[in-house]
């Protein structure tokens, strides 16, 4: 079983790299296999086809639910240092997908239901910020704010770095650091703390 994760992993890794590097039409199965040193056989009775192929990798790399376990969002009776946790744990998972974020965002134009396949992920962080909003207004930490509202405006700060590293290689408007973070977090607890 495990070379059969091994393979599968050698081959969605390479198909990641290639579909980032040449797009989804300029990337070949044959190409794919070549980079993951198996049989393009190997490739197709793994995973049926090209268009499951790629699937495949978006699955695997747009899956919030394996990435968030063991991620707390219980406040802790200090917004900032909480939301400052959540936004590097937000950096670390989310900024190395920015290949994934421009190829989709290149692809959706001509494949419109990619966004289908993929708009889990953001919308799962923005749901566990939602649930961690209502935590904090039932415990008297915030204002009566909008929960989803504020979940998106502290979501949306990240997600704005994600795109700017996608299509310009890095963020053009801030070193995204964990100072710059915990900066951003203390600002905006201040804006919503009762």
């Amino acid at each position: 079983m495990t070379t059969r994760k091994d393979t599968d992993s050698k081959i969605l890794d390479a198909a990641r790299a290639l579909f980032i590097e040449n797009g989804y039409g300029g990337t070949t199965t044959r190409a794919v296999a070549a980079k993951a040193n198996v049989n393009e056989v190997t490739l197709f009775r793994r995973f049926g086809s090209k268009e499951l192929l790629f699937h495949a990798v978006l699955a695997r790399e747009t899956d919030v639910q394996a990435k968030t376990l063991g991620l707390s969002l219980e406040p802790s009776g200090d917004v900032a240092k909480d939301l400052a946790k959540f936004g590097k744990f937000i950096s670390c998972n989310m900024f190395p997908k920015a290949g994934i974020l421009k190829l989709v965002m290149l692809e959706a134009q001509r494949r419109p239901e990619l966004w289908e396949r993929v708009s889990h992920a953001p919308f799962s962080v923005i749901g566990l910020l939602e649930d961690y909003f209502k935590a904090a207004r039932r415990k008297g930490l915030v204002r009566g704010i909008d929960p989803h509202v504020a979940a998106v405006a502290f979501f949306s700060f990240f997600f704005r770095s994600l795109v700017s590293r996608a299509f310009l290689g890095e963020d053009v408007f801030l070193e995204m650091d964990d100072a710059a973070i915990e900066s951003y977090a203390e600002m905006f607890a201040r804006g919503v703390e009762k």
